[in-house]
């Protein structure tokens, strides 16, 4: 029990480290040959919060290889890919239990997975289920047909804040490791200043000024800065306290601030594209500027190789593209600033009709 806690304690705060689980068959409660084969990630976390939601249902799931990192972030920084999948149908033996050749994937994982080389390596057909685990129930229920709130992601007050701290809280440790080596005295302080800074900034997201993450931190960093040299200016008894706490706060609102749009999932980040100018393509596990598109391009369609199967409809997070209610039912692209670069529909389209255009 204390060993399990202490994993979910990890994978929950330390999102940026891998903590992986067995590949291979979760069968989940009486399922028989003509039940629906899921499959995730084998992050502990993700299959923790996945088999939560599923426990109830007559299911198989199949964990796939892809380092001990969740959904998103494999499929994007190219550990969850076609590879991963055929792995582990291989080696399951999914085959022989069920009389159907149906895979359903995370639709997140779109991104990251060739459902072309699945077919051909395996014979099974991918399939992509909803965003959310958590929907996978009424997903079942409706004939594992997606509804359209099924495809698209949110950003919750829940969610802001459970990815600010699993992100920020490894590097906040670290600092305040180093405080108690060298500066002691500001421990507290600093600890209570980084809950509480996390809970403002990620909480308070949405309402803070600015269309971009590189805006919101201008605008935070400069109310401090106002704040900072009224106080140096003051003649208050507790001014020097007061000003060093103020100059923690701009360096703590600066680390968190420095990719606030990459931590979201329906922005792009703005600092994945200096980072790869720069020649850094990997920090830590992750791959990074995989999806880094070319600046001043946008997505498209060319509309003589489009058939409108609606694959890009339904793989798409962000709800970039949308169905024309005509006689021709056509594909469009709806938003195309919503684009956040992923290329799922690049990928899954199966004509190649998707791509970046140059303005």
């Amino acid at each position: 029990m204390i060993r399990e806690t202490i994993r979910i304690i990890l994978g929950t705060l330390f999102r940026w480290l891998p903590l992986s689980v067995e590949p291979g068959l979760r069968v989940i409660g009486n399922p028989d040959e003509k039940s629906p084969v899921f499959v995730t990630a084998n992050f502990d976390l993700t299959l923790r919060r996945v088999l939560k939601h599923i426990k109830n249902l007559d299911c198989y799931l199949l964990v796939a290889p892809t380092r001990g990192i969740n959904v998103w972030c494999a499929a994007v920084g190219g550990d969850f890919t076609a590879h991963s999948v055929i792995s582990v149908i291989k080696t399951s033996g999914i085959s022989e239990i069920v009389t159907h050749s149906q895979v359903i994937l995370p639709q997140l994982s779109a991104p990251g997975i060739d459902a072309g080389l699945v077919k051909t390596e395996t014979g099974w057909n991918c399939k992509f289920g909803p965003v959310y685990a958590r929907d996978i129930p009424r997903y079942i229920a409706g004939g594992c047909e997606k509804t359209s709130d099924m495809h698209h992601v949110s950003w919750s007050l829940i969610d802001r804040l459970d990815v600010g701290y699993a992100i920020f809280i490894p590097v906040f440790l670290v600092i305040l490791v180093i405080l108690a080596i060298f500066l002691r005295a500001w421990l507290l302080e600093f600890a209570v200043l980084s809950l509480g800074t996390l809970a403002l900034t990620y909480g308070l997201y949405p309402l803070i000024p600015g269309k971009t993450g590189w805006c919101k931190l201008f605008f935070l960093e400069g109310l401090l800065s106002v704040a900072l040299i009224a106080v140096v200016l003051s003649g208050i008894e507790a001014r020097d306290y007061i000003r060093n706490l103020l100059i923690m706060e701009i360096g703590l609102v600066l680390i968190i601030g420095l990719d606030f749009t990459g931590t979201t999932p329906y922005q792009k980040s703005e600092l994945e594209p200096w980072l790869v100018r720069l020649g850094i393509r990997r920090l830590g596990f992750m791959n990074i500027g995989n999806t880094v598109k070319m600046p001043g391009s946008i997505i498209a369609i060319d509309r003589t190789r489009c058939t409108d199967c609606g694959v890009c409809i339904d793989v798409c997070p962000v709800g970039v593209y949308r169905m024309e209610n005509n006689e021709h039912r056509k594909v469009a692209v709806q938003y195309p600033k919503a684009c956040e670069d992923c290329q799922a529909c690049i990928l899954q389209c199966p004509t190649g009709a998707i791509s970046f255009t140059v303005k």
